[in-house]
This record gives structure tokens, sequence and C-alpha cells, in this order.
């Protein structure tokens, strides 16, 4: 693997970066010889009396295009095995990984857009497209900036403290734990105890285990994305626990409607109880470290047999055989009404919960992103309930009353009648699933 020793940065601005390079650590490593940044000004190689390097876009439209060709003819004249990046919105999201990546590259070359932007012919002369996020700036420079600081800090001898780059936000996969020095007190806040305590193995637990929180509560996509230990589990459950106490924050019910529920032909219906639904459910729950699973139906012969079912597994010899099952199984209640699972859950916590429902037509209703929904969860401090229903879906009459509607789970075709075991599987796997490497 080699080092960075070159980047080139190509802009209609290099005055720009006058002060960026003069000071601090780039300032230092650009001193000392360790990394040379170039600056080219690719209004230089435009041709024409004025030098142009943009028109008017095709088809019309706002604003003025970026022309390929001062940028392409900017682009030849670098050395070889530069690998050439367009700073873009459209580029995939810059990170501590790809920061990485390019510390490790031997030369980069950062291109700054303006205006609206580059003409489409110019991605066919780079290696690649990076984007700071989902914001607007007036022009790449600043996003050039960025991505040199994020790099420059990498290169070995740059930082005077080499760990830095390791326990930093992002390095491990997660944000950083919370930092603190003198005083000791502050306006009425102390230092944890444990950072003064000398005991170097529990500041380090302690410190894995806040970084874990933090990341839950503000990056939950990062936490998807995590390789986790066998500690990362156990602080995370140490977590739960500890949100379960707090008025029921961080637990989450599974209820299964059979009544309110829509029938083909649209009228209110209740549904039978199926064995499968009680048995996939409860393993789906068990899982995602669902609380409980209700199984709602007015009809009391279907709840006395939800329960003979649980009964066989958790009473039986059936258990001992397959003690999963029974523990996917303990999970299991029933209720005749949904207004009666709110009213439990309440009793249990002492808050009522959030309530949020999922149906494959929302029927006009306004409903919530998978992305969104996930990021609020992670910070709610209410319990929360998942609505499913049977059927052809809950009736007008539960979905009046809860707090959120899930936008419909969607495939890349027009079918879409998946059976609710389906349903509860993705939907608890969206939410609360780690996402696949």
């Amino acid at each position: 693997m080699g080092v960075l020793a070159e980047i080139h940065v190509l802009t209609l601005f290099p005055d720009l970066f006058d002060g960026f390079l003069r000071e601090s650590i780039l300032g230092k490593a650009l001193a000392d010889g360790r990394l040379v940044v170039r600056r080219l000004d690719f209004r230089d190689f435009a041709e024409g009396k004025h030098r142009s390097v943009d028109d008017v876009p095709y088809g019309g439209g706002s604003g003025m295009v970026l022309m390929p060709g001062p940028l392409v003819a900017a682009l030849e004249t670098l050395p070889p095995g530069t690998r050439k990046i367009l700073l873009t919105p459209q580029g995939r999201p810059f990170d501590q990984a790809a920061a990485v990546r390019l510390a490790a590259e031997p030369r980069i070359a950062l291109c700054c857009g303006r205006y609206e932007g580059f003409d489409e012919r110019v991605r066919e002369h780079v290696d690649e497209e990076l984007s700071l996020g989902d914001f607007v700036m007036q022009g790449g420079e600043v996003a050039a900036m960025a991505v040199i600081e994020a790099v420059v800090r990498l290169l070995p001898g740059v930082l005077h403290n080499a760990e830095s780059p390791v326990e930093e936000s992002f390095a491990r996969g997660l944000l950083e734990y919370p930092q603190y020095t003198r005083p000791r007190e502050f306006r009425g806040r102390e230092v944890p105890e444990v950072l003064v305590s000398g005991h170097h193995e529990q500041i380090r637990r302690w410190r894995r285990r806040e970084a874990l929180r933090r990341t839950r509560e503000r990056r939950p996509d990062l936490l998807a994305r995590l390789p986790a230990t066998a500690e990362d589990r156990e602080l995370l459950a140490e977590l739960d626990r500890e949100a379960a106490g707090d008025r029921g924050r961080g637990r989450v019910d599974v209820a299964l409607v059979h009544h309110p529920v829509r029938a083909r032909t649209g009228e209110t219906i209740a549904t039978s109880v199926t064995n499968l639904d009680i048995h996939d459910i409860a393993r789906a729950s068990r899982t995602y470290g669902v609380a409980a699973y209700h199984l709602v139906t007015p009809i009391a012969l279907q709840r006395e047999l939800v329960e003979s079912v649980a009964a066989h597994w958790l009473e039986g010899e059936a258990g001992a055989r397959v003690p999963q099952r029974a523990d996917a199984l303990r999970l299991v209640r029933t209720a005749p009404a949904l207004g009666d699972v709110v009213e439990a859950i309440r009793g249990e916590t002492g808050a009522a919960p959030l309530r949020v429902a999922t149906s494959a037509d929302p029927r006009g209703r306004p409903t919530i992103g998978w992305a969104e929904l996930r990021g609020r969860l992670a910070v709610e401090s209410r319990p929360v309930l998942l609505v499913f229903g049977t059927g052809w879906g809950l009736a007008d009459e539960v979905l009046d009353t809860v707090e959120l509607l899930l936008e419909p789970i969607a495939g890349p075709t027009e079918y879409n009648h998946l059976s609710v075991r389906v349903a509860v599987g993705v939907t608890l796997d969206r939410l609360f699933g780690r996402a696949p490497r």
C-alpha cells in the first residue's frame, strides 16, 4: 500500500486555498516536504479570446454549465497514476473509509465545480465522484478542503499522536465517546467518576459503551453497519435494559390485529388466528428484541387457542426439546382489542406507547419513510407499538387512531400482497436489523 504524496486541485479560484494551505498540520506537512499540493486553474486551458469556461445549458434552464473542454484538458496534464475525483452532489458520500482509501493513493486530483455543475461528458474522464452530503454550496472548493484535511491527517508523521486517527469519530465505525478535560467540575457538571478512577479497563469499557450509545441515538445508520463484537452486543444489551427502565424507553411491542380489519370487498371483518402467525411472528419478534407479541381478537375461543399453543411449548416437553421455540413463544400475549394492548403497555411502563401502523394501502393518509422512522425510534422516549393487520389490512378505525403510518413495503414490480409474516419480518429488519456488509 502506498502513501499519498501529491494532491492536485483543479479550480477556477486557486487563491481561495492560500490561507488554508498555510495553517495548522497541513501547513507543516507542506513545509517539511511530506506532501505537495498543486493548484491548477482550468480557466488557463480555455480556448478563445475570452477564455470562457461555462455556457448556457442545452434544453434550456437557469444558470450556466461548466464546459467539458477546459477541465478535461487540465486533467490530461496530470502525471500518470493520478486518481481523478469529481466533487459533485451526485457523487458517493465521502466518509472515513474513503479518506483512508485516498490516503493510500500516490497522488489524487480534486475537481471543483461551480455554477450549475459540470457538463455530463466530464464524468467519462474521472475515476470517481464524491459528495460531502445532501446540501448545496457555492462551489467545490470547500469540499476539496474537507477532503484534503481528512486525508492528510492520516499520513504517517502528520499527527503527533499516532492513535488520534484511530480513536476519533467514524474511524472504527462509531461516533467518538464523550471527552472531558479540566476543570473537573464546571457549572455543576462533573467529569464522570470512572474517568478519574485510574482503572484503564473500566475507562476503555465506559468509552466503548458511550460510543455505542451516542451512535445509536444520533447515527443509527452507522450502528447498523457495525461488525459488532461480543462485547458490543453485551454493552448494547446493557443500554437496552437501562432504556427499558426509563419509562419504557427502548421497548418495542408488536400487535397483530384480527379485528377490525378489511375484507377483500372493503367491509370490516374479523379474521381467524393461524398457527403459522403465532409461531413465525413470535420467532421474528424474539430475533429483533421485541418485548411482547400481542395477538388481538375479540373472539374468546381464538384467544384460548393462542394461549393453548403457547402453553404447549412453555409447559410441556416440547419446550425442553426445542428451547429456542419456547423462548420465542414466551413473548406471546392475547387481547380482545388494540386499546387493551395500549393499556397493558401503559401499566407496565407508565407511558402510553407511540403507535405505528403498517399498511400496503395507506388510502391517502400521509406516511413516514423507513429511514426517518428508524432515526426517530433511536431517540423516542416512549415505548413503541408496531401494529400489523391481517386480512386485507387494518380497518380505517384503527388507522385513524395511530400516530404514524409507515410507507408501504414495495418491490420493483406492481405486485404488493405480502403475507403478514413476511411484512413483520421485513419491518423489524429495516427498523432494528444490522445492514449487510
